[in-house]
């Protein structure tokens, strides 16, 4: 009870965003499984998801922690973080943790299909002017969600007329109202001929059957517009080589 009473009455006084940060970081598993009601810092932490940028970013996992584990009800949260996807997100320095925390939002399996593709399908426009770390990311990021929902399958293997007209609103900011699922992934199929190497072997996989297990993100996270090109060799293939 006293630390719940000390964590209430510091979080209203935190006004710099790197002691929010510093809050951020230990809130999920440090602060919320020791309060008597961790619903009651519900408001300081939407506040700081409402603040955007990275702030925001850190903010949605203990969001997620209060929906999943104390039942918190938040109908709105899967449009929340669509929308933190933008241009910034693949530049902002917590790209990383951002990739982590959203292949945990969209792990569940109970996720409808209209969802998780307004997802990847905005992760692949967002591609087209990512640095080639980013786009390292994006692949098997996507590869994963395909493989898990086959109902996704269909974004790459849509067959395309020359007079084709992408159906995808990347204005519309609910997720389930894009269209995303009668598009396709063109943009991840533009990049073999992309520039990088890296990326363009890395885009094979979408044309090889899905007969592998999902990747792990971690071989592909962290990596800067140098690191990119020490991707792990066995990574590459991993993703290119089927069983």
């Amino acid at each position: 009870a006293v630390f719940t009473r000390v964590w209430l009455t510091l979080l209203p006084r935190i006004r710099e965003p790197k002691l929010a940060t510093r809050a951020l970081n230990v809130m999920h598993r440090g602060v919320l499984p020791h309060l008597t009601r961790p619903i009651l810092v519900m408001d300081w932490i939407g506040g700081c998801v409402d603040a955007g940028g990275s702030l925001g970013l850190l903010a949605l996992n203990g969001l997620f922690t209060l929906i999943r584990d104390y039942n918190l009800d938040y109908p709105s949260f899967y449009t929340r973080l669509y929308a933190f996807l933008d241009r910034d997100v693949l530049h902002l320095k917590h790209r990383a943790r951002f990739f982590r925390m959203t292949e945990l939002f969209l792990s569940s399996t109970l996720l409808p299909a209209t969802l998780l593709a307004s997802f990847i399908k905005r992760l692949a426009r967002l591609s087209l002017s990512a640095p080639p770390a980013a786009i390292v990311m994006i692949i098997p990021f996507t590869y994963n969600i395909l493989k898990k929902h086959p109902a996704l399958m269909v974004l790459i293997h849509r067959d395309q007329d020359p007079g084709f007209v992408d159906p995808f609103d990347e204005n519309e900011v609910n997720p389930l109202s894009t269209n995303a699922l009668e598009s396709s992934l063109w943009e991840l199929y533009s990049h073999r001929t992309h520039y990088h190497a890296a990326v363009s072997t890395l885009c094979k996989v979408f044309s090889e059957a899905f007969t592998k297990p999902g990747y792990s993100m971690e071989d592909f996270l962290d990596h800067t517009y140098t690191t990119v090109s020490y991707v792990p060799l066995e990574s590459i293939l991993a993703l290119i080589i089927c069983s």
